[in-house]
């Protein structure tokens, strides 16, 4: 989790409902986002996190944050890597789980 709450910059809030799709790597549609940072522009990387700020992925934003919270349909981020994909380096996924326990 996010000690401060929310990333600092480049970051997608879902709803809840959707978390455990994104974490799994599926794309974020913009009827689910709840919030974005502002400053998001098209094609950067930005940090989907979920209702506690947990981090489910990352990937390309496709439209910009003020976008991101006023459209009601179409891909607002295509996701990269989801943090339930299956990761072919096992120690990774012990890196991240560590430090989203702390």
């Amino acid at each position: 989790m996010l000690k401060s709450g929310k990333p600092h910059g480049l970051w997608v809030k879902v709803q809840e409902d959707v978390e455990p799709f994104v974490a799994q790597g599926k794309s974020v549609f913009a009827k689910h986002v709840v919030d974005a940072d502002e400053e998001i522009k098209p094609q950067e990387e930005v940090i989907v996190i979920g209702k506690d700020s947990r981090v489910l992925a990352v990937g390309k934003a496709v439209l910009t944050g003020r976008e991101m919270k006023a459209f009601k349909h179409g891909v607002a981020v295509k996701v990269r890597r989801g943090v339930k994909e299956e990761v072919k380096n096992k120690a990774k996924i012990n890196m991240i789980e560590r430090r989203q326990g702390e």
